[in-house]
């Protein structure tokens, strides 16, 4: 038996909800995939930053009430998450800057690696997409604390000057790594495609690179 590796890395911003399909499209894709006679294969999800509103204050920007005529949720974007298992609410009142949240994940990727960062962004899309908590510095340790995280530990790293620039300058680098919006899947190295794909398009990609 021959075991082969997929390392997936998916830049993306917390604040897109195609990147929580996506996700949840990638876990469909990873449990059903049948690889070739006498394959093993094994995967590790990395998360890489990427940001819709650079220029965002802090605090956010305000959203437009949430009403019949002109919901926060549209139609379309309901049925994508039911069909993935995502509550789509609307309930944050903010479009945000994800500064913090990417900091968080960077943080848990550096020390605690890519199962524990996957866990954390799972627990940062429910809460801004379902709860409505928005990630600034208190509700992002209180998000990495509920995934088992040190909250000091977390509450330092989230305000260090050096750890945001560094992942201000791989948000810049990703810019230039992105051809076709976001999330983008780069599978072994290779960036495959943009969006929510199916999990059979994740198949072909995975066929093609192992």
């Amino acid at each position: 038996m021959t075991t082969k590796m997929l390392r997936i890395e998916i830049i993306s911003d917390l604040s897109d909800p195609g990147a929580g399909v996506g996700k949840r499209k990638l876990e469909r894709a990873l449990s059903t995939y049948d690889s070739r006679p006498g394959v093993a294969v094994r995967s590790e999800v990395i998360w890489r930053p990427y940001q819709l509103r650079p220029d965002a204050p802090s605090e956010g920007v305000p959203k437009p009430p949430d009403t019949p005529d002109n919901p926060r949720v549209g139609r379309r974007m309901k049925i994508a998450g039911e069909a993935v298992g995502i509550d789509f609410t609307g309930k944050t009142d903010r479009s945000p800057n994800t500064l913090v949240a990417h900091a968080l994940l960077e943080y848990a990727l550096e020390n605690h690696g890519p199962e524990k960062q996957n866990e954390v962004q799972e627990a940062l899309f429910k809460g801004y997409f379902t709860d409505g908590v928005y990630p600034d510095v208190s509700n992002a340790t209180a998000i990495a604390v509920s995934c088992g995280l040190d909250g000091e530990e977390v509450g330092r790293a989230l305000v260090d000057e050096g750890r945001l620039r560094k992942v201000r300058e791989a948000v810049r680098r990703n810019y230039d790594a992105v051809d076709g919006g976001v999330p983008t899947f780069v599978v072994n190295g290779r960036r495959v495609f943009s969006g929510a794909q199916d999990p059979s398009t994740f198949h072909r990609a995975f066929d093609m690179l192992l």
